[in-house]
């Protein structure tokens, strides 16, 4: 649940310095930077921020801030609730601002001199974007981490080729010629998930795509699945995606 409100969008050009070295708010308070270089401490996250940093500063937080080279930016205060991302994450550096935020920026300065019901409506649409656009990208890193090592790429393109035929993390480390133990050490410390749990993504994904697109018979999704009867593949199922397979086609039919 993710909900926002916005009490102020300011935009700021080539602001030369700040009239307070530091302020307290009673809202959230961020700074979308598209150009410029400053200074800043949020409680105790400190660091240098410069363009396309967002900075975001809980209430009741000291924000700090000193001007290094003319700061234009984005202004926003707001009221905030949401339960998709860690306290940590929400103070200080919160991310980097991608072209889809910047756009979502970029529409907020265009409404900035139109108050009405219909623009605050839009004002909390597009700061909602803003942390959605950076939730989806948590979440993609998640489902798909950058592989810098060769041999785990070629083990994740192993495993994408080869998951229906019930194969074993022992058979993908001896395809990269590894141990099986030095090879999950190194996977988990690349995807941040295990090879098991890799492997195991992708067999559901193949399940619900099966379910989805077919009339197949439970035991065939599963072996065409990479796993070894029907009861089994239920079991795995049922644990992981909170539903039977059997209820996940029944809603999913069209």
């Amino acid at each position: 649940m993710l909900t926002i409100e916005t009490n102020q969008y300011t935009f700021w050009q080539e602001k030369p310095h700040f009239l307070l070295h530091s302020d307290t708010e009673n809202f959230w308070v961020m700074y979308v930077i598209e150009d410029g270089d400053c200074n800043y401490q949020i409680g105790d996250q400190a660091g240098e921020a410069h363009r396309a940093t967002i900075l975001l500063c809980p209430p009741q937080v000291e924000f700090k801030r000193e001007v290094i080279h003319p700061l234009t930016f984005h202004f926003v205060r707001f009221t905030f609730t949401s339960h998709f991302f860690k306290d940590q994450d929400l103070s200080g550096h919160f991310a980097q601002a991608n072209a889809r935020i910047l756009e979502d920026c970029s529409y907020l300065r265009q409404l900035e001199y139109c108050p009405s019901a219909e623009v605050a409506a839009l004002q909390n649409h597009f700061m909602a974007d803003i942390f959605n656009t950076e939730l989806y990208r948590k979440l993609f890193e998640q489902h798909h981490p950058t592989i810098h090592s060769a041999a785990i790429r070629e083990a994740v393109t192993f495993m994408a080729n080869h998951y229906q035929d019930q194969i074993t993390i022992n058979e993908v480390a001896r395809e990269i010629g590894w141990s099986s133990a030095y090879f999950s050490r190194r996977f988990k410390s690349e995807a941040g998930i295990t090879p098991v749990q890799h492997l195991e993504r992708l067999k559901l994904r193949a399940v619900q795509q099966l379910l989805i697109t077919t009339d197949l018979p439970i035991d065939t999704v599963a072996v065409k699945a990479g796993y070894s009867d029907g009861y089994y593949l239920s079991r795995k199922f049922s644990a992981c995606m909170h539903t039977s397979p059997s209820d996940f086609r029944r809603n999913h039919q069209i």
